[in-house]
Order: C-alpha cells, then sequence, then structure tokens
C-alpha cells in the first residue's frame, strides 16, 4: 500500500528529511548490526546530507552506496560521488573502506555494473531517493527498458539528459530495501508530483514502498 507523502514547509524539509533517515539509520543499526545507506545525487539531497551529518549517528557502522551515477570521473562538478563526499564523507571522516563508489568513469560501463552487483548487500537498509521533472527516479527514465528489469540488479542506462551515460540500481533493489526516503523540493517538480500522487505510471510511482517528503511549492501550496 503506497504512503501518504510528508509535506513540509521548504526550510524545514532538509531538517525534517534528516531526522527521517536519522530514524531509520539508528533503527537498521539496533543491536550493534552495520548497515548500508544509498545515496542519490540532484539539486535536493545536497542540504540534507549537510544536515544529516549533524545527526549522532554510529557512522563507523555505516556502509554508503549508490542509487545511480552519472559516467564521469569522481571530481567531476557532475559526479554524485563528489557531491556525497563534500557534504557527508568529508565532514564525518567516513574512512575509504565504508564508501561503495559506482565506477561510471570506467571505459567498460557494464562491465563496472556487474562488479557494483557483487558489492552491493543482500538487501539495502536505507535508501534515498529524488525525482526528476519527467517523473524519473535514481537513473530510470520513463520509456526505458531498465523499467522492465527483473535479474540484474545494476544496469549502465543512457538518460536524455546530459551526462547520458549512467549507472544505475534497478527496481528489484529498489523494492527490496527496507526504508527508501524521496525527497522532492521546488516548483519545478510541481507537474511531476501531481503525476506521483496521481498515481500515474511514472518510474517514481513503480518505487512502491518510498516514503515521499514533498515540501509545500511542489504541491502549490504556499
Amino acid at each position: 500500500m503506497r504512503r501518504e507523502p510528508i509535506v513540509v514547509e521548504q526550510e524545514k524539509l532538509a531538517d525534517e528529511a534528516a531526522t527521517w533517515l536519522e530514524r531509520a539509520l539508528l533503527e537498521s543499526l539496533d543491536g550493534g548490526r552495520r548497515c548500508s545507506l544509498a545515496l542519490s545525487g540532484g539539486s535536493t539531497p545536497g542540504p540534507v546530507y549537510r544536515e544529516l551529518a549533524k545527526r549522532k549517528v554510529p557512522w563507523e557502522r555505516v556502509d554508503f552506496y549508490f542509487v545511480d551515477e552519472r559516467c564521469v570521473p569522481p571530481d567531476h562538478p557532475e559526479s554524485n560521488y563528489l557531491l556525497a563526499e563534500e557534504t557527508l564523507f568529508k565532514p564525518l571522516g567516513v574512512q575509504s573502506h565504508q564508501v561503495y563508489r559506482m565506477q561510471g568513469e570506467r571505459a567498460d560501463r557494464d562491465e563496472a555494473a556487474k562488479e557494483y552487483e557483487v558489492q552491493l548487500p543482500p538487501v539495502l537498509d536505507v535508501v534515498v531517493l529524488g525525482i526528476g521533472e519527467d517523473g524519473h527516479t535514481a537513473s530510470l527514465f520513463p520509456g526505458a527498458t531498465s523499467l522492465e528489469e527483473r535479474e540484474r540488479r545494476v544496469l549502465a542506462v543512457v538518460g536524455p539528459k546530459p551526462p547520458p551515460w549512467r549507472l544505475t540500481l534497478t527496481l528489484p533493489v529498489l523494492n527490496e530495501a527496507r526504508h527508501v526516503l524521496g525527497v522532492v523540493s521546488g516548483e519545478s517538480k510541481r507537474e511531476a508530483v501531481r503525476r506521483l500522487l496521481e498515481g500515474e505510471d511514472l518510474p517514481a510511482t513503480r518505487v512502491t514502498k518510498a516514503q515521499w517528503m514533498l515540501d509545500k511549492t511542489t504541491v502549490g501550496r504556499e
């Protein structure tokens, strides 16, 4: 059953999302376990990650993965890894062995995807998603054959926006995860959010267990 979205003030979104993620991480870490956190890129997650880095989580027991990655070097401005490094890894002093980076810069993208499948845990504990103006999430785009993938856990795909080549987790991985938070901000996402809330068949809608957290501008509230 789809969850009702959480709608918050725009200026409170980063804090509220960080609180949600903190709770999910602490639940996953209960009993001294390790847990996995899969990160997305884009414009909205940066402030969320900066808030999350302030939270009292035993970060030494968190392993970091990626929902998707653009096929660029890790120091490229478009790199999702670079965003996470600047907003989470460096502020927290995360050790390199805790970070499982998608190697989007490799020439053999399909081989990079297959190797990342091996690195993934059987089930991800906590996942952060966003939504694009076209309704895509991760690097799963409307009408793409990747939406029908049921066997592979990671794919090399081509998207409609530059840089076109991406690596992405597939829907089975996202739908098997224990906690999934989708964070959306800004008036430019209003149409995508409307379609999502109406249950239109979008990539984001197919992540059936996601808890979506929206700021009021995305639903036309002031």
